[in-house]
């Protein structure tokens, strides 16, 4: 019995859905058809009103009608929306007075319909694209230049005040930026520097000049691919950190609340950020530089036969304080940057988690791009002096 009342209840509600789905009726007259309106027009309707409108328009097939809504029970924006699709034009329309003021509210049905935009010549479309572009870089590096400014004005104002610096939030971003990350950094030290070895003992063996591995190790190591690789590290760990971070933080109205409180957000977000990375990053590459000629002392013991003895004496013959301090004064520049772009584009999300992913990449590609640009700058400066 249970059962077969639950069948009759659900028979029942098919029924009565059935019957709901009616929202247009086509009555024919003899000057004129008439559409009555009828039921919920609503959006949880929306489908099925739209399917009744269209079998309407194919039963009336262009012939004139009215549109007769007096019978409607609820009407919101998607149904009103719908209403201005079936009662566009000259069509004329009895409404309630409410559904006349829902109506009024919204734009005509055609403004809905995005016009159509006229394709230009290619010519024109690529110089536009250029431009654009061009614009959009202008823009970037005046709001960069702009927020360093910011970041130079607030540190200088805390040499003058130093109980402003905030050494909690400095000390923390420090073993975030640097102790966390120094594993990866020396097995990322150690595989590099093993490759190096390994391919350049294969090239140099063929000329009989196997012991200058060492000496293109320890430069390649000591002047760039030490500090470098370190900074490229450093900006896909930290400066997508910073970004999220304050990213997130511009999401839940943190930063704006700092700045009701009477803080600034230059002051409590990114001067510790800035001042921890640019400690932190020739610390990461300097025990880079070690670790790495380390596992450089490996490869050559297992490749060359010359013990470590051998390898730390001919390290000493070919390093030198001026290599070691060209690729350290490299350091907290890339960090200086990484940490500024990370923290740049933290600040300029908004809207929704969407633009935190987007500007958390920008981050990080730009960060990696900037390090690359500014060491082939080092590199030429330092070859115009010759050092």
């Amino acid at each position: 019995m249970p059962e077969r009342r639950s069948n009759e209840a659900r028979s029942t509600m098919t029924r009565q859905d059935g019957a709901s789905l009616r929202f247009v009726e086509v009555k024919p007259d003899r000057d004129k058809i008439h559409l009555v309106l009828d039921g919920e027009w609503t959006i949880e309707n929306a489908a099925a009103i739209e399917r009744d409108i269209d079998e309407a328009m194919r039963r009336i097939n262009g012939h004139p009608f009215d549109v007769v809504g007096d019978g409607i029970d609820k009407l919101d924006t998607s149904g009103a929306f719908l209403l201005k699709k079936l009662a566009k034009g000259d069509t004329q329309t009895h409404l309630a007075e409410k559904q006349r003021t829902v109506l009024e509210f919204l734009p005509d049905y055609s403004e809905y319909t995005p016009p159509k935009q006229e394709k230009q010549p290619v010519a024109v479309s690529v110089l536009s694209g250029v431009g654009e572009r061009t614009y959009v870089g202008l823009d970037f590096l005046w709001e960069i230049f702009e927020f360093i400014g910011r970041i130079a004005l607030c540190f200088f104002s805390n040499l003058a005040h130093p109980s402003r610096f905030r050494l909690p939030s400095i000390v923390r971003h420090i073993q975030e930026t640097g102790i966390n990350a120094l594993p990866i950094i020396g097995l990322l030290a150690v595989l590099i520097t093993m490759v190096i070895t390994y391919q350049g003992a294969m090239q140099l063996r063929m000329f009989g000049a196997d012991v200058f591995t060492i000496d293109l190790t320890v430069i390649s190591l000591l002047r760039e691919l030490g500090v470098l690789v370190t900074a490229i590290m450093v900006a896909g760990r930290s400066g997508s950190a910073f970004a999220a971070e304050i990213g997130v933080m511009q999401l839940r109205e943190e930063v704006s609340a700092l700045r009701t409180i009477g803080l600034s957000p230059i002051e409590v977000l990114v001067l510790p950020r800035v001042i921890a990375l640019v400690i932190v990053l020739p610390l990461l590459a300097f025990l880079a530089d070690l670790i790495g000629l380390a596992g450089g002392g490996l490869m050559s013991l297992s490749l060359l036969d010359i013990s470590f003895t051998q390898y730390l004496s001919r390290v000493e013959d070919v390093a030198t304080p001026t290599m070691f301090f060209v690729g350290m004064i490299k350091a907290p520049v890339f960090a200086f940057a990484i940490a500024v772009i990370g923290c740049y584009q933290g600040m300029k999300v908004s809207g929704s988690a969407e633009s935190v992913g987007r500007r958390t990449t920008l981050a990080v590609v730009q960060g990696i791009f900037v390090v690359i640009m500014v060491d082939g700058i080092f590199s030429i400066v330092f070859q115009k002096a010759e050092i």
